[in-house]
C-alpha cells in the first residue's frame, strides 16, 4: 500500500483533531498498536488532551515529510475552556496511525501567548523554487547548529537572516522592543549575548519532519535548566536577573520549527513547555 503524500500526511491530522476534539479514538485510522505520548507520558488513547479538549482549533500550521512517513504539526486547541498550544508528531504506516507524539502547553507556563496565533506566518507557507531547495541533511545541520549556538553562546555557527526572529508559544522572544533585556536583540546577537548560559545542555535532538518543497524542518530537542545560574552579565544591559522559572531544575521540552531559504535561518517557531528536571524522550 502506498504510503500517504504531503496532502494525505495533513488529512491524517485532520482526522485526529476531529478525533480529539470528540474525545473519539475509533475516529482516527490508527493501528492496533498504535502508541502515544503526552509530555514524554505514555497514555493510552482517550487520555490526558483525549479527555479534556473540547475542540475549537483555531491555528494549523503543518510540516509534512512523506519520505519519512512522519508530520510535524503546530495548533491551538481548546482545553476545558482554556486555550493549549500543540506541537504534534504522527508516524504513518500504510495509511495508519502508528506513532503519535504530543506535547501540549497550558496556562502556567511563563512564555505563553496563544491569542497571539491565528495564522502561521507566511513565510512558512512559501515554496521555495526547485533550484533554491537543500537537501534534507544540509537542512538539518543548519537547523541544528542553531542548538550548537545556544549551548556555545556564539551566534556566529549558525547562518540567520537578519529579519529571521523567534515565536515561542505565540510570544515574540526576539527583537521584540517590547520585551525587556535580551528579548530586544534579534536572534544572532541573543545568541552571542552569553544570557543562555543558564542553558546548560540541549539534548536528544530529533528531526522529526523535513519539508524540503518549503525549507521547513521541526525539531524536537531537551532544554537543560539545572538552577545554577541566577544572572548573567550581558554587555549593554549589565547584570540581568534570569526569570524565576530558571530558578528551580527543570527541563524544557521544545518542538522547534526553523524555514531556512537561500542557507539562512528565515524564521522560528516553536512550541515549549517545562517538564521534570531529567525527563526523558521515551521514544
Amino acid at each position: 500500500m502506498a504510503q500517504p503524500d504531503r496532502f494525505g500526511l495533513q488529512g491524517l491530522v485532520d482526522k485526529y483533531l476531529e478525533a480529539v476534539s470528540a474525545r473519539d479514538p475509533s475516529r482516527l485510522p490508527a493501528a492496533p498498536d498504535v502508541r502515544y505520548t503526552e509530555n514524554c507520558q505514555e497514555l493510552p488513547l482517550g487520555k490526558g488532551l483525549w479527555a479534556t479538549c473540547t475542540g475549537n482549533v483555531t491555528y494549523r500550521n503543518y510540516v509534512p515529510d512523506p519520505q519519512a512517513g512522519q508530520i510535524g504539526f503546530f495548533g491551538v486547541l481548546t482545553e476545558n475552556g482554556s486555550p493549549v498550544v500543540l506541537a504534534l508528531r504522527l508516524k504513518v504506516e500504510d495509511e495508519l496511525v502508528t506513532e503519535i507524539e504530543a506535547l501540549v502547553a497550558r496556562w502556567g507556563n511563563p512564555i505563553f501567548a496563544p491569542e497571539n496565533l491565528k495564522q502561521p506566518l507566511p513565510v512558512f507557507l512559501e515554496p521555495l523554487p526547485p533550484g533554491g531547495r537543500l537537501p534534507r541533511q544540509q537542512l538539518i545541520a543548519i537547523a541544528d547548529s542553531y542548538f550548537d549556538a545556544i549551548e556555545q553562546d556564539d551566534g556566529d555557527i549558525v547562518p540567520i537572516h537578519p529579519d529571521c526572529y523567534r515565536l515561542e508559544n505565540g510570544v515574540r522572544t526576539t527583537s521584540n522592543p517590547e520585551r525587556a533585556g535580551v528579548g530586544r536583540l534579534d536572534v544572532k546577537a541573543g545568541l552571542s549575548s552569553g544570557f543562555y548560559s543558564y542553558i546548560t545542555e540541549i539534548r536528544d535532538r530529533r528531526y522529526v519532519a523535513v519539508d524540503e518543497e518549503r525549507g521547513n524542518v521541526l525539531g524536537i530537542v531537551f532544554f537543560e535548566h539545572p538552577a545554577t545560574v541566577k544572572e548573567v552579565e550581558v554587555e549593554g544591559f549589565g547584570r540581568l536577573q534570569l526569570a524565576p522559572f530558571t530558578q528551580k531544575p527543570s527541563t524544557a521540552m521544545i518542538a522547534e520549527l526553523f524555514k531556512v531559504q537561500d542557507g539562512q535561518i528565515r524564521m522560528i517557531e516553536a512550541v515549549l513547555e517545562f517538564l521534570p528536571y531529567g525527563i526523558r524522550p521515551n521514544w
